[in-house]
């Protein structure tokens, strides 16, 4: 019967605005397990990561159906700091310093944002009340499909002007988000600034700059680029900032040709290898790995057209993510594919698949931390770690939470 009023219960939720007064349709998310993970970022300590769960299934009501789950890797549970948001978030950033994180969900069209504490052991909405579960204050309405969110750091020297007359040199510091979206060829950017007592404020304005926009990364400086889910380049896109870091416009420096024998193409991840040489995307359509050239993009000029497909990888299944694991002579490229519920492992000099490593029920994000990497298993509600101190060949070394009985999933399904 659940399942039967599903989609009655999404659309009722969807219309009904979240208030003080507003009662919710549905069952709040369970806190205590982590659900259809899609998004995982470690704390630079190494203790805390912090999961995306993403009520994929809508088992919870629609509205803050979501969570961040804070999960201690070293007991490998989840700690009651978890906090409710939106459904179908995708991927999670953190800030520099790791006292900030964001991800966007998809189900209220939103960028999340929370605080982190110095021990990274808990998250907070600062504009909810205290000990609040909740996110939904914390949110930045975007529209038109947040589906991917990439950050830097960056900052703006100006002139001020004393009450004598003299003036001093001044420096603001922000955070720099690039938000990708689905429809309406809608590209965001953000930046996120904290005042002298805390307060966070945002500037932003978006640009129909790619069609069917999806995923986005940083390059250089306060370049990103943005791959589409439907089309024929990739574009690189920067923002126009005033002295004080407040987002005027966007501007698409550079378009990376992608050959037109494919017709279009439908990426999914995008990643620059640590010498920014060459740029990686992994591809829905065509099953493939596309290897670009991008030394001939500079973040003072936009007149270079050297950026240029180089190599493809044809592969055997659809993939999700992607990460680098190693340094940049001999590290190695690890995907993973959600479809057939492996972690390839991909040298990307020679271009070709060097290993195959065991998951759980597909696999989706991953975070790096040392020699260890965390997968989270979007169908299983798990993490793996992996010891990758030979980036060519991870060992598995733990699964945090028990898996899944023949009775669960009969009940899923």
């Amino acid at each position: 019967m659940k399942r039967i009023l599903r989609p009655l219960l999404l659309a009722l939720a969807m219309v009904i605005p979240v208030g003080c007064a507003t009662e919710l349709i549905g069952d709040p998310s369970d806190l205590e397990v982590v659900a259809y993970p899609t998004g995982i970022a470690v704390h630079p300590g190494g203790r805390y990561a912090y999961v995306v769960g993403s009520n994929f299934d809508l088992d919870y009501r629609a509205n803050d159906g979501g969570a961040i789950y804070v999960v201690d890797l070293e007991t490998k549970k989840v700690l009651p700091g978890s906090k409710r948001m939106g459904s179908f978030g995708t991927n999670i950033v953190l800030s520099h310093d790791a006292r900030r994180g964001y991800t966007v969900t998809r189900g209220d069209d939103a960028l999340v944002w929370f605080e982190i504490s110095p021990d990274g052991s808990s998250i907070s909405c600062p504009l909810a009340k205290k000990n609040s579960d909740s996110l939904l204050k914390c949110r930045q309405i975007l529209d038109d499909n947040p589906t991917h969110v990439s950050i830097t750091r960056s900052y703006r020297e100006y002139d001020e002007t004393n009450a004598d007359g003299t003036t001093q040199k001044k420096r603001v510091d922000f955070d720099l988000l690039a938000v990708a979206q689905l429809r309406n060829a809608r590209t965001t950017m953000l930046t996120v600034h904290e005042d002298e007592k805390g307060a966070v404020s945002f500037s932003r304005e978006s640009a129909a700059l790619l069609y069917s926009g999806t995923v986005s990364t940083l390059y250089e400086g306060e370049q990103f680029i943005f791959a589409g889910r439907a089309a024929s380049n990739l574009v690189v896109v920067s923002p126009a900032l005033n002295e004080r870091g407040r987002v005027l416009g966007l501007y698409a420096s550079q378009a990376i040709s992608v050959p037109s024998g494919y017709g279009v193409y439908q990426g999914r991840d995008l990643l620059v290898d640590p010498s920014k040489q060459n740029l990686y995307m992994l591809n829905q359509y065509p099953k493939s790995l596309m290897k670009f050239d991008v030394t001939g993009l500079s973040y003072t000029s936009a007149t270079s057209d050297r950026a240029a497909l180089t190599d493809i990888l044809m592969l055997p299944s659809d993939f999700i993510r992607m990460v680098w694991v190693g340094d940049g002579a001999t590290g190695m490229i690890y995907a993973t594919s959600a479809t057939d519920s492996s972690m390839y492992v991909i040298d990307p000099r020679a271009m070709e698949i060097v290993h195959v490593a065991e998951t759980g029920a597909s696999p989706y994000d991953m975070a790096l931390s040392g020699d260890k990497l965390y997968v989270v298993m979007f169908r299983d509600d798990n993490i793996w770690t992996y010891d990758v101190s030979d980036p060519s060949a991870p060992v598995l070394k733990e699964k945090f939470f028990e898996a899944k009985t023949a009775t669960d999933s009969a009940e899923e399904k």
